[in-house]
Parts: C-alpha cells; structure tokens; sequence
C-alpha cells in the first residue's frame, strides 16, 4: 500500500514514520510520487492556512479513487467539516501516536470514516433532529437483537463510548465490544454513525459510503474501540 504525505516538513513526524516506514513524503501534489497512490495523508498546517484544501481538491482530482485524510495541526469542528465536504474520508491530530495511525488506515481502507468521537456526537445528533422513525419501525430494525444487544446498540447510536455505555449498562467494555460486533452483523452496518442513521429511519441497513454520509451531514469512527 502506498502511503503519501503531503506536507511543506523537511522530516517527517516520527509516529509517520513507525505506523508506515516506506511512506513518501511530498510538498506538491502535483507530483510523480502522488501517481498511483492510494492513501494520501495532507497535512493541515496553521501556517499555510487553507492550502491543506486546494491540496485535498488536487489529490481526488488527479486520483478520484484515493483515499484523503487530513492531519491538523490545530483539529477543530468547523475544519473537519470542511474537509468531509471536499470527501475527504479521515481527520485527526497530525501529531497522533503511530498506533491510532495505523487503526485510522485500517478503517478508512475498509470503508469506514474517522473522526473524534466529541465530533461524531455532533453529527449524530444533528441527523436526529430530523428523524422520524416511528416505534413501530424501530422495533422492525431491531428484531434480530437480544435485548442487551438493543440496549447497547441504542446506547452507541448515541454516540456513546463503549466506556460510558458499560458505565450505563453495568457490563465490561469486553461485554460492549462484543455485543457491538453481533450488532454491526446482524443489522449490516458498518460503523456507529451508520448504526444511528438506520435507527434514525435515514439510511438502509447494508450500505453506507462517503457520499450518504456527507449528503446527511455526518460521519463517524467504523471501529469498535470508541
């Protein structure tokens, strides 16, 4: 898997470096390493203010297929909404440990987006608001559950962590992963902004991309560990 950073850094950060060795680093986009790149890392620095975006726009124009996350310097609200706009499919602290780097990897090459959990909270209510399930409805897309399933998987539909849901429910947060596994498979979701958008009657169970989950203003974290 070829890994590019673009960033104006005449080293690259040392967590770069040990979640992927073999990474390419690059101060244009416009550039022979870019060609063919499947994961393209921008970095967001406060200096250069709003390149990070005409970077991002330039990448997904010359490789419409790559997957974008931006690394910021200073991750905020109203930037990362900014870059899921542009279809950018992760964004996160540019100085993150190289574990939460590879775990971002795996989950955006999975299909899944990233994005803090303060943030995904955010999201997840805004798309409430205009929810209009009905009980009835609900009760339909939770069926196939047991009932400590239902309660974990309306706790984490919340946007709740699997710490504050077995906080909540008086079980381990093993109990929580576990339960959030079955839950993800039986209802065919991938991540938990997925998960509160089929509760919210606003996305079918089984599919679920960048693009619907721009057009409802969301993302989220596909990962169990939130």
């Amino acid at each position: 898997m070829k890994h590019i950073f673009i960033t104006s850094l005449k080293q690259p950060v040392e967590a770069w470096l040990k979640a992927f060795p073999k990474l390419i680093t690059s101060a244009e986009v416009v550039s022979a390493d870019v060609a063919g790149a499947t994961v393209v890392w921008v970095h967001a620095q406060l200096e250069s203010s709003n390149q990070w975006r005409t970077q991002v726009q330039q990448v997904l124009s010359l490789i419409p297929s790559a997957k974008v996350i931006v690394l910021s310097n200073n991750p905020e609200q109203a930037e990362a909404m900014q870059a899921l706009e542009l279809g950018v499919v992760g964004y996160l602290h540019a100085y993150a440990h190289d574990q939460v780097l590879k775990e971002v990897y795996s989950v955006v090459s999975h299909g899944g987006i990233w994005l803090g959990r303060d943030l995904l909270k955010h999201l997840i209510t805004l798309t409430a608001r205009g929810s209009r399930q009905t009980v009835d409805v609900l009760e339909e897309v939770l069926e196939g559950l047991t009932k400590r399933e239902r309660e974990v998987a309306l706790e984490a539909a919340k946007g709740n962590s699997n710490k504050e849901i077995a906080r909540a429910l008086s079980i381990s947060e093993r109990t929580v992963k576990a339960h959030l596994t079955s839950v993800f498979d039986t209802l065919k979701v991938r991540d938990r902004l997925h998960l509160a958008l089929v509760l919210q009657g606003q996305s079918p169970q089984g599919h679920f991309g960048l693009e619907a989950g721009v057009k409802n203003g969301s993302s989220g974290k596909s990962h169990l560990n939130s």
